[in-house]
């Protein structure tokens, strides 16, 4: 894999591969946008790119056994070669891009890149041993810490990508501060995000700021489909994605869940609603992404409606709103989307338009 794996990001790319090319790359980045939207694969390819060799990579033979020396019928040792090995090869010899073969590139698609590091909740709770949690804490910042200021292993940069830096508490900010305040040469330290705001301000003025930008339907069918997913299904869900695989994957979910509810039952709307997750912190995102379909789905009737059915929309679309701001409260989600969805159907939005392209 390479840069050319990433779809849908073509001015963002761009930019990263001239950053490589002109070699001056900055010690602090933030790949920031939707959830979805590639960030993290585009950080892990940069990383890959920024250590590339270009370099074929070969297997060293093995060395033969030596003879025993207590054996008077061994075979004598045999004789050193009279021609040196070639060297390696020159793959490519483009610095804005990964060759992708290199012992570099092999690491790194292996996830074994000893000077590459993935941060996550879930390299805290091995680290700490201890159960994930949905923060990343100040040991484990003081851990990335104590990494930066050692030596590379294999390549010229070690790169620490801090996977949803939003879950960085603020003590563990502050603690990665000292970082990217005097970052150790050949240090690189990439946070993806999807709330600038989560950051501290000291934090987003000492980096570079990459946007990545919602993915066409067009890129988000191909990724569906290349995954697996039948044609006309990942048509159907690019449509519903807003240019998020998250939301696709969301989407889907949706979809069947949907499909599992009969037409005239009169409490489907509360046997959809009950299936949320127990964690508050997913039934959020669900019933945000449920009520932005809903947006979607009322904005487009409001457009080809008229006269009073245009008001009943507009009506509704204020209402819808006014739910949409109270899911980052912390209230009962469940009752939040049956009022969402029971007043939409009162208006003829049923459930089942939700996940139906616009």
């Amino acid at each position: 894999m390479s840069f050319s794996s990433i779809l849908g990001q073509d001015k963002t790319v761009k930019r990263l591969r001239a950053l490589l090319e002109s070699g001056r790359v900055p010690p602090a980045m933030i790949f920031h946008g939707a959830p979805g939207t590639g960030k993290f694969l585009t950080a892990a390819e940069f990383a890959k790119a920024l250590n590339c060799s270009h370099l074929a990579h070969r297997e060293r033979p093995a060395a033969p056994p030596l003879p025993d020396e207590n054996d008077l019928f061994a075979a004598a040792a045999p004789a050193p070669a009279a021609d040196p090995e070639p060297g390696p090869a020159i793959l490519h010899s483009d610095p804005s891009d990964s060759c992708g073969a290199c012992l570099s590139c092999l690491q790194a698609q292996s996830g074994a890149h000893p000077d590459i590091r993935v941060v996550d909740t879930v390299f805290q709770a091995a680290f700490l041993d201890e159960p994930e949690s949905a923060n990343l804490k100040i040991d484990t910042m003081r851990e990335l810490t104590r990494w930066a200021q050692q030596k590379p292993m294999l390549s010229r940069w070690k790169v620490f990508i801090v996977r949803d830096a939003e879950a960085l508490v603020p003590q563990a900010q502050n603690a990665l501060l000292k970082t990217l305040e005097e970052p150790p040469p050949g240090t690189l330290v990439i946070l993806t995000v999807s709330k600038k705001t989560s950051l501290l301000a000291t934090i987003l003025s000492r980096s570079c700021i990459i946007e990545f930008g919602r993915l066409p339907d067009a890129s988000v069918k191909t990724i569906l489909e290349a995954q697996g997913t039948e044609p006309a299904r990942a048509a159907a869900l690019a449509a519903l994605a807003t240019g998020s695989l998250e939301k696709a994957a969301e989407a889907g979910a949706f979809l069947k869940q949907i499909s599992a509810l009969r037409p005239g039952d009169p409490s489907k709307i509360f046997k959809f609603s009950a299936g949320l997750p127990r964690d508050s912190h997913k039934a959020r995102e669900e019933v945000k992404t449920l009520l932005d379909l809903l947006l979607a789905k009322t904005r487009a009737a409001w457009r080809a409606a008229d006269g009073s059915l245009k008001t009943k929309f507009t009506a509704l679309l204020r209402r819808t709103l006014d739910l949409r701001r109270m899911a980052d409260r912390n209230v009962s989600y469940q009752l939040l989307l049956e009022t969402a969805l029971l007043e939409s159907e009162r208006a003829g939005i049923k459930i089942e338009d939700l996940v139906k392209p616009a």
